[in-house]
């Protein structure tokens, strides 16, 4: 079997990535190279043209030789490199003249060394539960959780109007809504989207407390200055229910 690199092999035959594997705390890439066959696939029953590139580019600042592609089977592995930290804490809340001791929680997922998702609860034993049914969820959700610069402008309907998503920078799990103007004035899309969000209310003004009036005039407030900035926090992407994630 004839040893190559990844360039070497690039000049002789066609190369594609496949998908990364994390390995010692680092992601590598395997590669699918036609025509560049091993006998480990075919003594496993794996694709035989899977290609791991082990090779590292600077080690202690200094720039390593390539190293030779490595026969890839994807048996035994982990694909996915799951990692939970759950961290609960103490803190004391000064209110109305009196010290109180509070209590808190925080479960963070970690994939192939990314945080893809985080959530707050006071008790380990649901949050062990809770992230073990993620890890699950966030696989088989539409929305690509695990790489979400994929979801970037991704097409969707938002309360049955065209939009757009843009994941968040700093909130691993969290999106904005875009609103996607073709074939739609932004002023309409803005009246039905405010329209559309709302519950029905059958009570009239006089029948409304006070709080309720509150409520309804500081959500007003909220609404025009989402209009304005022109773009919706949506915030958890698995809170989906006005989301129709499949729009050509």
């Amino acid at each position: 079997m004839e040893e190559l690199t990844l360039s070497e092999a690039k000049e002789k035959y066609r190369v594609r990535k496949a998908f990364d594997i994390y390995i010692e705390d680092k992601l590598h890439t395997v590669y699918d190279i036609d025509g560049y066959e091993h006998k480990n696939g075919e003594w496993n029953g794996t694709p035989t043209t899977w290609w791991l590139d082990y090779s590292r580019d600077v080690v202690r600042g200094e720039v390593t030789p390539e190293r030779n592609l490595i026969p890839y089977v994807d048996k035994g592995n982990n694909r996915i490199c799951w990692e939970i930290r759950f961290k609960q804490r103490n803190y004391m809340k000064h209110k109305w003249d009196e010290w109180s001791l509070r209590n808190s929680g925080t479960c963070e997922i970690f994939a192939n060394g990314k945080k893809v998702y985080s959530f707050g609860t006071f008790d380990v034993s649901y949050a062990l539960s809770k992230a073990q049914y993620l890890m699950v969820q966030l696989r088989e959700h539409p929305y690509d959780f695990l790489n979400p610069e994929n979801e970037q402008d991704r097409k969707i309907w938002y309360y049955g109007l065209p939009a757009k998503v843009k994941p968040s920078d700093y909130a691993p799990g969290e999106i904005s809504i875009l609103p996607d103007y073709t074939g739609i004035e932004p002023e309409r899309w803005w009246d039905e989207y405010e329209k559309r969000r709302k519950p029905v209310d059958l009570k009239s003004d006089r029948e409304l407390s006070e709080w309720e009036k509150q409520d309804i005039e500081s959500d007003a407030q909220d609404f025009n200055e989402t209009r304005s900035y022109g773009r919706i926090n949506h915030g958890d992407a698995l809170w989906d229910g006005m989301i129709n994630w499949f729009r050509n």
